[in-house]
């Protein structure tokens, strides 16, 4: 039967086929949501779990002995790859752009030499942020900015009583604070940067939604709009607001050349190839407001699998 199975020049036979049990990992998703057992179930998935156990022993032995070691000149590159890739950066991008404008503000306005640092945390597990609670205003300098509020979702209910479908997982969070810089091109800097990450954007929004056909809304236009909502609710409700009410204006702005970027792309018909994307990609992640938050995505996702592990040697 293995036989009949292979596909041109693979062969299935029993030394290159390997069976893993689900029945083990769907007990981990049920152990994350606080889910009871019977004796019998219990014995049931811990032999599944041995099966896998078994089989992925099996399958690293064949890897390490059998096949032979191809080497890629550029490293793994996919169109699958790189959708995710992106995806991990659309938030980093977003708040990278908005503190940046902060700080172009503050240049521009005040001529000193102050600025907005934003750092990132890992957030636990099962953290997401409700786009219907409007979080907790800080004033940091003179922004109001609304710190995140992350709720557990846990059971499938939130923390908050607004409805699930409002929560997005988030991986951090971010802080925020006021210090001194010194460079004397620090707003040409600014500028350069700001240009160089919406221009970015519009292209990756286009790979995903034209090339990997991964989604058809633009995760980079909704992500503009949700700080747009943001930034306006800070200006109804919060005084003094002249400094948010520039920022505002600016967000504006941003979306404005985004769409219009995003427009001759698709008038054009825009082809990229994934060279050109993962070369993008190193670009922009390389910039040092994205790329802090890119470490605090990377440490959560070791935080997973550190739990799952965990879980693991329970059973």
């Amino acid at each position: 039967m293995l036989a009949e199975s292979s596909m041109s020049d693979i062969t299935f036979k029993k030394e290159n086929t390997f069976c893993f049990d689900s029945e083990s990992f769907r007990y981990l998703v049920a152990l994350q949501s606080d889910v009871s057992f019977g004796y019998d179930e219990k014995t049931e998935y811990e032999h599944s779990w041995s099966t896998s156990v078994k089989e992925s022993n099996r399958l690293i032995d064949y890897i390490n002995i059998k096949l032979i070691v191809y080497r890629m000149e550029n490293g793994w590159q996919s169109i699958k790859h790189a959708q995710f890739e992106i995806s991990y950066m659309i938030r980093p991008i977003l708040e990278a752009i908005r503190n940046i404008l902060r700080n172009t503000i503050l240049w521009n306005t005040t001529q000193s030499n102050q600025q907005i640092e934003q750092t990132s945390k890992p957030v636990s597990f099962n953290a997401s942020r409700c786009r219907s609670c409007k979080g907790d205003p800080d004033e940091v300098g003179q922004f109001w900015i609304l710190l995140t509020r992350s709720h557990e979702i846990q059971n499938n209910s939130s923390t908050c009583l607004c409805n699930l479908d409002q929560h997005v997982p988030i991986e951090y969070s971010l802080e925020y604070k006021c210090s001194n810089h010194t460079s004397t091109d620090f707003g040409k800097r600014m500028v350069d940067t700001l240009k160089c990450m919406y221009q970015a954007s519009a292209i990756f929004s286009h790979f995903l939604i034209h090339t990997a056909f991964a989604r058809k809304d633009d995760p980079f236009l909704t992500g503009f709009r949700e700080m747009i909502a943001e930034e306006t609710y800070l200006c109804t409700s919060k005084t003094p607001n002249d400094f948010n009410r520039l920022l505002l204006q600016e967000l504006s702005d941003i979306e404005n050349k985004y769409k219009q970027e995003t427009q001759t792309m698709k008038s054009a018909d825009a082809r990229i190839d994934l060279p050109a994307i993962y070369e993008l990609i190193s670009i922009i992640g390389g910039i040092c407001l994205v790329r802090e938050q890119l470490v605090a995505v990377k440490k959560r996702h070791r935080m997973i699998i550190e739990q799952y592990e965990y879980e693991a040697q329970k059973i």
